[in-house]
């Protein structure tokens, strides 16, 4: 299959981050969309940011040993599995975070969790000082008085470093400098570094990269069958060579091939570069189908929740591919013929048969439930399942 239309290319922004000796120790990344910004989800245009600056720029010189900065939608927090990596050399922020509540404490909790640092403005902190220092690493300042003299005083014994923004003067950095900061960035010290990502079409045999996909999540799966798969799609041949290659994975300092380069990853970086540079790749035409397929699968994992003899993931698994042939555009049969799924899930999807089917089946019966519906829906369990999964689609896939 050739490739389809390609993707608008995203402008992403590294801002220089120096210490106090002014030596270069960080840079932080904004992105932006280059044509029609409000087109584009929320989560697509983190993830292009983060395929450019985390995944192919990588060791090429750009970034090198540096830490990097990066603020991340809420809702790309719930999806641990895409957070960037290597964790050591990343500071994590919440872009949407306007108020502390329960849901925000236990983000930055699976961030720190993760060895993550946490970067936390002080406009943030100064709202539940007591709830948000044992879990913030970093703290931003945009002005000297930010933050109170008694508190500042509390930051060195918690390990707590401080971000200054937008230095603009040499007057401004010698007040900061006064205060103990560590992180100073600004356009007195240095310009940022504008880069186009390279723009992206889906690349290579779709049924190839779902296959792919699926073949992550599966113990079974050998390393051969994964690297027949990716080398069907040159984009992820190249990242995964340019990922197991940097310094961070190739310590011994020679340079691996493919099939090295997987085992050096291993399954969960593999399978979070695979993910990442497969959202960033979405075509915009795709996101309906794609938003419907993952409503459904997200409520058969609710639904299988109960019930001990399913997996979750399984029910996920049958829930996202009952809708798999109308999103590659494929006829169902042969696609189903082509993907290395399970028998209870082909079941399931081709009969209606087995626990999956059921669960299956429950969830299409409520969606026309739903559709033939004209009053309001009783709050039972089988609708908040179906609420919950409309929550967690929402979160993965921005408004479409």
């Amino acid at each position: 299959m050739t490739e389809q239309l390609e993707i608008d290319p995203c402008t992403i922004a590294l801002h220089p981050i120096h210490d106090a000796d002014h030596r270069h120790v960080a840079d932080r990344v904004a992105y932006r969309q280059q044509d029609d910004p409000e087109s584009d989800d929320t989560m697509a245009a983190a993830a292009r940011a983060l395929a450019s600056a985390v995944y192919e720029l990588g060791d090429a010189g750009l970034l090198g040993n540096r830490t990097l900065f990066a603020t991340l939608p809420s809702e790309w927090l719930d999806r641990p599995e895409l957070l960037p990596t290597p964790a050591p050399r990343m500071a994590l922020g919440v872009a949407d975070a306007e108020r502390v509540d329960d849901t925000l404490l236990a983000r930055l909790d699976e961030i720190r969790e993760r060895g993550y640092r946490v970067v936390v403005p002080a406009s943030l902190l100064n709202q539940d000082v007591e709830a948000l220092l044992p879990r913030t690493d970093i703290v931003t300042l945009a002005s000297t008085d930010a933050l109170a003299a008694d508190l500042l005083a509390q930051l060195p014994q918690r390990k707590i470093k401080l971000l200054v923004e937008n230095i603009r003067t040499p007057e401004e950095l010698a007040r900061y400098r006064q205060m103990g900061c560590h992180f100073y960035n600004g356009d007195y010290l240095a310009r940022p570094s504008f880069i186009a990502a390279r723009p992206r079409g889906r690349h290579g045999n779709r049924a190839a990269q779902i296959r792919l996909i699926r073949a992550l999540y599966d113990d079974d799966t050998d390393l051969q069958t994964l690297q027949e798969l990716v080398v069907q799609m040159p984009h992820l041949h190249v990242a995964i060579l340019r990922r197991a290659n940097s310094s961070y994975f190739n310590r011994g300092g020679k340079e691996v091939d493919l099939s090295r380069g997987m085992q050096v990853l291993g399954q969960i970086e593999l399978r979070r570069l695979i993910l990442t540079l497969t959202l960033a790749s979405l075509q915009p035409s795709s996101r309906i189908v794609l938003r419907m397929a993952l409503q459904r699968a997200f409520m058969c994992r609710n639904l299988s929740a109960p019930f001990a003899e399913l997996d979750p993931e399984d029910a996920f698994t049958t829930g996202l591919f009952s809708l798999m042939d109308a999103l590659l555009e494929q006829d169902r049969d042969t696609l189903f013929e082509q993907l290395p799924l399970s028998q209870p899930i082909l079941r399931a999807l081709r009969h209606r048969e087995g626990a999956l089917g059921a669960v299956l089946q429950l969830c299409e019966d409520h969606e026309r439930q739903l559709e033939a519906s004209d009053s309001q829906t009783p709050s039972d369990r089988l609708h908040q399942c179906y609420l919950d999964a409309l929550d967690s689609t929402r979160s993965l896939m921005g408004h479409l």
